[in-house]
């Protein structure tokens, strides 16, 4: 006979074709054979409505596959012992659902028995999961499956109390106010310039614009999908109704403006726009000296003409830079020359 187990990989029906594959006995009366003993041992049911295959002795061209009922009866003893926040009753009816929800259930069970006064304050998705079945991951890992745990026993989503962690960057913070303008430098050097002048002389205000907060992107980490957002929501907004606007300056080459570009598409709910006087800057102080060449050869596209309407600028000149090979590193803008437009 054909093993049953072989008929677990096939969905709710199999083909007389299917099963002559999986049977491989060649010679059509004992393979016959085998089919009928498995209609009769109940693993398969013709499907009339399919036809005859036209051999004789015939079989049908189509077999629904009989799956055994499984006990569940070894479950209930288990479920009553669960905590009464969660739906017993429901579980008692559709032990099923138990089997397919038992790793979670046990382990939310049991914390609600022993522990249950923690979910009053917050911890962070992996301490909680941690804290409730003893792996930091598993949260994560299965959050299609909690979610329905939590939404078949009536719990919400928040039921658990935990916060998500946003992708940390290296900030300053300089002051707090109602408008927060958040500056993003894209080197290193540069934002540990910036951060030292300001603290040290206690002056923010760049070309007219108070600069409250300094951001090092660190490269490709700013354009992570939503990081900004996140950051944003969950460790800049230190009052309702706070607007917080983003200003990105970066090195003037193809690399510096697709990762602007990158960065504001990552995170369409932030206003997110060049410091256009650091640029404008960038290329005053350009004029008459020979620039390095771009560390960057790949031959990736770049926004260039978007970027120079962005900046009030003529995206010729830019872009004759460029095609030079050249590009301005925004360390053009050293120590001296922050501190003397710094007010």
């Amino acid at each position: 006979m054909i093993p049953p187990e072989k008929l677990s990989i096939h969905g709710k029906f199999i083909t007389e074709t299917e099963l002559q594959k999986i049977s491989k006995e060649r010679d059509y009366l004992l393979f016959h054979a085998e089919v009928e003993e498995m209609v009769e041992g109940g693993l398969l049911s013709p499907v009339k409505a399919s036809g005859k295959n036209g051999r004789i002795p015939p079989l049908y061209n189509k077999y629904r596959i009989i799956r055994p009922k499984e006990d569940y009866s070894e479950y209930l003893e288990s479920i009553r012992r669960l905590n009464p926040r969660l739906n017993i009753s429901a579980y008692l009816k559709r032990p099923e659902l138990y089997k397919k929800h038992r790793e979670l259930l046990e382990g939310l069970s049991h914390y609600l028995w022993h522990q249950g006064e923690l979910l009053k304050e917050p911890m962070s998705r992996k301490e909680r999961s941690f804290s409730i079945w003893g792996r930091e991951k598993l949260i994560d890992q299965n959050f299609s499956l909690l979610r329905e745990v939590l939404r078949f026993n009536g719990l919400g989503e928040d039921y658990l109390h935990y916060y998500d962690t946003p992708e940390p960057f290296f900030e300053y913070v300089h002051s707090q106010s109602a408008e927060m303008l958040v500056l993003i430098l894209e080197n290193k050097d540069t934002w540990f310039t910036f951060r030292k002048l300001m603290q040290a002389s206690g002056r923010n205000v760049i070309a007219g614009q108070r600069v409250d907060l300094l951001i090092y992107g660190e490269g490709n980490k700013i354009t992570k999908k939503v990081a900004l957002e996140d950051y944003a929501r969950g460790m800049l907004q230190r009052q309702a109704g706070q607007a917080i606007n983003f200003k990105y300056f970066g090195d003037l080459d193809r690399e510096g403006i697709r990762l602007f570009f990158r960065t504001r598409e990552a995170n369409p709910a932030l206003s997110i726009e060049p410091f256009v006087p650091l640029y404008l800057l960038m290329l005053d102080l350009a004029q008459g000296r020979e620039m390095p060449e771009s560390p960057d050869k790949r031959d990736i596209p770049a926004a260039v003409e978007d970027f120079a309407q962005l900046l009030g600028s003529e995206p010729a000149g830019i872009m004759d830079l460029l095609n030079q090979g050249r590009y301005i590193p925004q360390e053009i803008i050293n120590y001296q020359i922050l501190a003397s437009i710094l007010t």
